[in-house]
């Protein structure tokens, strides 16, 4: 009898799949998840382009208020919050190029004349599809741009 049990192979398929097929859908969901994030940042990042250019069009005379209505009128994202800092004098420095304050207006420490720029950082909540993800990665998705104005 145990002989005859041990040679059996009826039903390997269906435990094997038993084993693998939670996995599989896991490795599935977070695919999904992965990809649905991507693309709301993909929609985030036009719309800050989409502020950013109008930033850029208007020039030093934009206000924060419309870049900010802007930014919000170019997506379809629920719950986007638009923080617009400036227009103000700044200088750029190091690699990658970072703005720092200028106290002066004169001149930046490397010599050169300092540029009217606006900063805006545009953020959004993500709400992932498997419940378990969200204590795993931050749902927060965030997209910026610095903006020389002319």
């Amino acid at each position: 009898m145990t002989r005859r049990f041990a040679q059996d192979r009826r039903g390997v398929a269906a435990l094997e799949f038993a084993i693998i097929g939670p996995v599989l859908m896991l490795m599935l969901g977070m695919m999904t998840d992965l990809s649905l994030a991507l693309a709301v940042k993909t929609r985030l990042a036009q719309a800050v382009d989409n502020g950013a250019q109008y930033a850029f069009t208007v020039g030093a005379t934009v206000s924060a208020s419309a870049v900010q209505a802007v930014v919000q009128a170019s997506t379809t994202l629920t719950g986007v919050s638009v923080v617009v800092t400036g227009p103000a004098l700044s200088c750029t420095s190091g690699s990658p190029a970072t703005l720092s304050a200028d106290p002066t207006g004169a001149v930046c420490a490397d010599g050169t004349t300092p540029g009217t720029y606006l900063t805006l950082v545009a953020s959004t909540t993500y709400a992932p599809l498997l419940p378990g993800i969200s204590n795993m990665v931050g749902t927060v998705v965030q997209q910026s741009a610095n903006v020389r104005l002319q």
